[in-house]
């Protein structure tokens, strides 16, 4: 499995290395600044832009989430490397590039929670004064050929420690030390090779000195169940020093993993494995995940392997809904040893399916479930399940909606008010989530008739500070708006809420009191699909910073849409429920729930196609809005190989009189509404201006690898593109579930070898070859394609063209082999045109020599 986000747990005196498709970087040595509302603590998590495109956020003052926009959720990731000294937190990309890449730091407060403020950041070092004395240690690996690694130096009596520039290409780092006892880590992770956690302990005494890492006394270290078909997907080793700082991370994906054995006390080798089916992929999820953890404390053995019984495990049966259609999903875990540590990891995950999940039992796990790019998430609550069978749960499941987070939402904050409502996509258990591709738009106007703050565009990182309110009270309307048009999600497309409360400024830190509702819908599938016929409607609401008992907060009405809000239907409530018929026309049903408290303030939600219908979900086109010119890969067939970092690109043109605000598009394979497959690209379509009402809107479906992105052969052939755009003025949009096919090809190889060399002219000449395709399944490489129609092709020397000879079929290992008589000098060679699955191959012409 590839690392889609990748969440490392951050501390200080902490070192990490994790993945998730290399990228090209940017320019070497930039730190990226801290992004946050300039607000309370309490706020969004701090976060950072990577020169990879990728985005570091400080979860709960605890866990680094670094989210790089992959291929999929099972492609192979890109490497990160993570440290943490004296409270701020680098993480920088770690990929074959590792000369040129760009870093970001995030600091944490001495109690663990995120400090939102930008600020300046500098990396916190162990000082001395100017009388200590120090030596230069040489750092290197030895045995091992290497790009890219990163050392880390702690005193083995106080624990401190020592930055070591590891910038430099090669396998050696100088660090300038005083005398004493250290102990040291080497991390090595070069592209596509296993991971090296390398330990050294060494003493420096009053002279210069070369501390070497034998890599090759390196042993692999893997968790195990007596579970044949299982392979690890996911990996995380680390080591945990005294005070519970990090001493390294490695791993990330299915390779292996090896560590130095050693013996230190107070050091612990931690190890967290996620394996699922051998042949799993993104497209092809495992029917079960195996989550592992397990600790050497103080010894690292010889054979540093544990093996569990999977009868010995906790074992539960989660349920992944998808958001109106079938797309790809990861589940995330990370262990929790009571210290600062973990590495969020995971693998693909059924979508409208369930997976049964093996768990290390008494060991706490939190969790995240990304969808589709990644772009969208459901934070997951920490979960400690004990040994045996124990009850299931649904994830994602419809209507999506705001549920508020663990955190204080919207606050007056110095004399002003902080908006931040960025959970809008959680599920109706209660799970908050986001969606970072949506945007979002604030207004917050009081009953003086002033605008306090107005913005739109924004996105989930991001909220929004107001001008100065008055300290008297009075009735405030604050209005959000969240639209998105994503490839990976149908359903809450536009979620719509307007609060009104009575407050005066109450002082940083006092939330505004809104009111927050949640909305259930019995008898929906896990598409979030109801069928024709009645279903209920069940919604509660509460008010915060209020007394619940003084606040009396209730639900005063339920109304339902089947045409996107152009009229409503009000329901009969009664206790918060109300019965709905669904109409068998229905395509989507949007709802709009209203509520209000004692406190002066009401709520009116909307939540635009809420859920699904049972009609046929069609082509749509509201006004003026067309698409035209649907051009993927140049209108060549793509040809896939078997192997990392592919990618292709897809254009359109969209045209509106207003002019087009955004547009973009995806492949499946199979039907619209339940696919076989699904191809996304990482990154949202960039929609270019070439005049006042058109657009060309170009997307890049990169980082793909096909073992993991599709994992199976089946899959080759014909896929369909859905594309869609929307006008500058929002009253257009198109929408075309089949705007174009594209092929999708297993790579061909043909060689050909004709002999003897030379021949005399009239005797027999014998000429071989073999056509072989790319596996895109658990072999991988390529295989030979039997019982194939392949051109023998002969050119004179001199000629400019091939003439064809014979036509030669490929015996059952995709081999070739036939007779001619020589004649003249000239090139032999096989040609196959190719087939609806295989990519057309032509061998390079193999000269003979007639005397």
């Amino acid at each position: 499995m590839g690392l889609c986000a990748v969440a490392l747990a951050a501390s200080a005196q902490a070192a990490g290395v994790a993945t998730a498709a290399d990228g090209e970087p940017a320019a070497r040595g930039t730190v990226g600044t801290v992004s946050a509302a300039t607000g309370p603590a309490h706020h969004e998590a701090p976060s950072a832009r990577l020169g990879d495109d990728g985005r570091v956020e400080l979860v709960g003052g605890r866990d680094v989430h670094v989210t790089r926009q992959p291929q999929g959720a099972g492609a192979r990731a890109p490497r990160y490397a993570v440290a943490t000294t004296n409270g701020i937190v680098t993480v920088r990309p770690a990929g074959p590039h590792t000369a040129d890449r760009t870093a970001a730091s995030l600091p944490l407060t001495s109690a663990g929670a995120a400090d939102t403020r930008t600020q300046t950041l500098s990396s916190g070092l162990t000082t001395m004064s100017a009388a200590t004395p120090t030596y230069a240690v040489k750092l290197t690996i030895t045995h091992a050929a290497v790009q890219s690694k990163y050392f880390y130096v702690w005193n083995r009596s106080t624990w401190a420690s020592y930055l070591v520039d590891s910038d430099a290409l090669g396998p050696t780092a100088t660090v300038k030390l005083p005398p004493g006892d250290y102990f040291s880590v080497a991390l090595h992770m070069d592209w596509q090779q296993p991971s090296y956690l390398l330990t050294r302990a060494f003493t420096v005494g009053s002279a210069a000195m070369t501390v070497s890492f034998d890599q090759s006394a390196a042993k692999e270290t893997a968790i195990r169940t007596d579970d044949t078909t299982a392979t690890r997907q996911g990996s995380a080793v680390w080591l945990s020093v005294p005070g519970g700082d990090l001493a390294g991370f490695a791993g990330g994906g299915s390779g292996k993993v090896y560590v130095t054995p050693f013996s230190q006390k107070g050091v612990s080798l931690r190890v967290h494995d996620v394996l699922g089916k051998k042949g799993a992929s993104a497209n092809v999820p495992s029917p079960y995940r195996y989550d592992l953890t397990h600790s050497f404390t103080t010894t690292v053995p010889a054979s540093p392997v544990a093996t569990v019984r999977t009868s010995a495990l906790a074992k539960t049966v989660t349920r992944v809904d998808a958001p109106g259609t079938r797309t790809t999903a990861t589940l995330e875990s990370v262990p929790d040893f009571g210290e600062w540590t973990g590495v969020y990891i995971g693998g693909p995950v059924p979508v409208a399916g369930s997976v049964t999940e093996y768990v290390t039992p008494g060991v706490t796990y939190g969790r995240f479930l990304d969808y589709g790019t990644t772009d969208v998430n459901l934070i997951l609550p920490d979960r400690t399940l004990p040994a045996g069978a124990g009850a299931g749960e649904v994830l994602g499941a419809a209507p999506l909606q705001p549920v508020r987070g663990s955190s204080l939402g919207s606050q007056w904050y110095n004399g002003k008010a902080s908006l931040s409502e960025t959970h809008t996509f959680g599920d109706t258990a209660g799970h908050t989530g986001h969606d970072f591709r949506a945007t979002y738009a604030y207004r917050l106007t009081g009953a003086d008739g002033v605008t306090y703050a107005q913005a739109s565009g924004l996105d989930a990182s991001h909220g929004l500070m107001s001008s100065s309110v008055p300290t008297a009270p009075q009735t405030y309307t604050l209005e959000q708006t969240v639209h998105r048009h994503v490839p990976y999600a149908r359903l809450s497309t536009d979620v719509h809420n307007e609060w009104t409360f009575r407050s005066g400024y109450a002082g940083s830190g006092k939330e505004l009191p809104l009111i927050d509702a949640q909305v259930k819908v019995s008898g929906l599938d896990a598409r979030g699909r109801a069928a024709a016929g009645p279903v209920r409607i069940d919604a509660s609401a509460t008010t915060r910073a209020v007394d619940a008992v003084h606040a009396n907060t209730r639900i005063t009405g339920l109304a339902y849409s089947t045409d996107d809000g152009a009229t409503w239907t009000e329901l009969s409530v009664a206790d918060g429920s109300a019965p709905l018929d669904v109409p068998a026309t229905a395509s989507f049903v949007s709802l709009r729930v209203t509520a209000a408290d004692d406190q002066g303030g009401s709520l009116t939600r909307t939540i635009g196609r809420a859920f699904a219908g049972p009609a046929p979900q069609g082509d749509e086109r509201v006004g003026a809005t067309r698409i035209s010119s649907l051009v993927v890969h140049g209108g060549k067939p793509v040809e896939l190989t078997d192997e990392p970092l592919q990618e292709f690109e897809a254009k359109f043109t969209a045209t509106d009189p207003s002019g087009i605000a955004r547009g973009d598009m995806y492949l499946y394979r199979g039907s619209y509404d339940a696919p076989d497959a699904v191809l996304h690209s990482p990154w949202p379509a960039m929609c270019t201006k070439a005049d006042a009402t058109t657009s060309t809107c170009e997307a890049r479906f990169a980082y793909i690898e096909p073992r993991q992105t599709l994992g199976r052969n089946a899959f080759a052939g014909t896929w369909k593109v859905a594309a869609w755009a929307e006008s500058a003025d929002g009253t257009g949009h198109v929408d075309q579930h089949a705007a174009a096919t594209q092929s999708l090809l297993r790579d061909a190889t043909l060689t050909a070898n004709a002999s003897p060399e030379p021949v005399t002219k009239g005797k027999t000449l014998t000429i071989t070859g073999k056509l072989a395709r790319a596996d895109w399944e658990t072999l991988g490489g390529y295989h030979g394609y039997t019982g194939q129609k392949v051109k023998l092709q002969f050119r004179k020397k001199g000629a400019a063209t091939y003439a064809t000879v014979k036509t030669v079929t490929t015996n059952s290992t995709g081999n070739l082999k036939t007779t001619v008589t020589a004649s003249v000098d000239g090139y032999w060679r096989y040609s196959f045109v190719g087939t609806s699955t295989t990519a057309a191959a032509n061998a390079g012409g193999d000269f003979v020599d007639v005397r």
